[in-house]
């Protein structure tokens, strides 16, 4: 009997599927992700490993568990795994792509409006009790209707947002295409949004130059993840008043601590890297992650 190591809890279709196929399945039972010991002393008695982005699977980790056969990341991206050394002893690496789609670009779609009208500072007010009277000039942001949606990265999920967008408000969708001037680019988008992997090319692929070149009254919403944005940029343009707002689902690091000066700010509403956390999509992955594990062996 094969056996599995699921290192979170996860919505339970894929473990069943996993049983009916035969697989023995163990699940990490603490709200915590593993700790680099725990993570190899479990991986060390298992034939394929279920995995998540918090999980960091290095070279080291592989040539010390190369007699796994499979290791599947419960998530699209794949850059918390060494794939190239993964590749050189023949471990076959998984992921769940296109079931994440749907659920992100609505996670984007709803960061562009909270980011566009205010909606953390108008939330604090109310629950820091100073809501006591109507303010006429109180918590104004752009109306989103006929402006200008810039996309880097017009894959599924971004040409989703863009198809949202446009459905919605009538937005005029721009999409970055790789060897484009990407200053002139940014500078006429009202909003910008970023659905690009992670990479050496694309690290703070938007930085201090680009974030310069972008209107004072523009948008970031970033759903990729967190350091195809250089932070402290992002964090300085914010508190400057550089440009207008900024929703965040992914960060730099994750979790972010409650000490970073990026949550001292009224014009940036940052989430929990949530961008696929719908009870379809997460289901999905998980039965995705379970057929990755049942077709490596045949």
């Amino acid at each position: 009997m094969k056996k599995v190591y699921v290192t979170r809890d996860v919505l339970p279709d894929g473990i069943s599927l996993l049983k009916d196929k035969g697989f023995e399945v163990e699940v990490w039972a603490k709200d915590r992700p593993m700790t680099a010991i725990e993570l190899h002393e479990a991986a060390q008695k298992v034939d394929a490993l279920w995995c998540t982005m918090a999980d960091a699977i290095n070279k080291n980790f592989l040539m010390s568990n190369s007699h796994l056969k499979i290791i599947t990341n419960y998530a699209v991206g794949t850059n918390n795994i060494d794939k190239e050394a993964a590749a050189e002893l023949g471990i076959i690496i998984g992921n769940t792509p296109d079931v994440l789609t749907e659920a992100t670009a609505e996670t984007a779609f709803g960061l562009m409006i909270c980011a566009s009208r205010n909606f953390k500072a108008a939330m604090k007010n109310a629950e820091n009790g100073e809501w006591t009277h109507f303010q006429p000039k109180g918590f104004l942001g752009p109306q989103l209707k006929g402006r200008t949606l810039g996309i880097i990265g017009m894959g599924r999920i971004g040409g989703r947002l863009g198809e949202m967008a446009q459905g919605a408000f009538g937005m005029k969708i721009k999409g970055y295409k790789r060897g484009d001037n990407l200053i002139e680019f940014l500078s006429d988008l009202d909003v910008l949004s970023l659905h690009i992997p992670l990479t050496p090319e694309t690290k703070h692929f938007i930085g201090r130059k680009e974030i310069a070149a972008m209107k004072s009254s523009a948008i970031i919403v970033n759903t990729a993840r967190g350091d195809v944005i250089d932070q402290e940029a992002l964090y300085e343009a914010l508190r400057d008043k550089k440009i207008f707002s900024a929703g965040l689902d992914v960060t730099t690091p994750e979790p972010l601590p409650p000490s970073n000066p990026l949550f001292s700010l009224p014009n940036v509403m940052i989430l929990p890297h949530i961008g696929s956390a719908t009870f379809e999509a997460r289901t999905e992955m998980s039965v995705m992650c379970a057929n990755n594990i049942i077709a490596a062996f045949p």
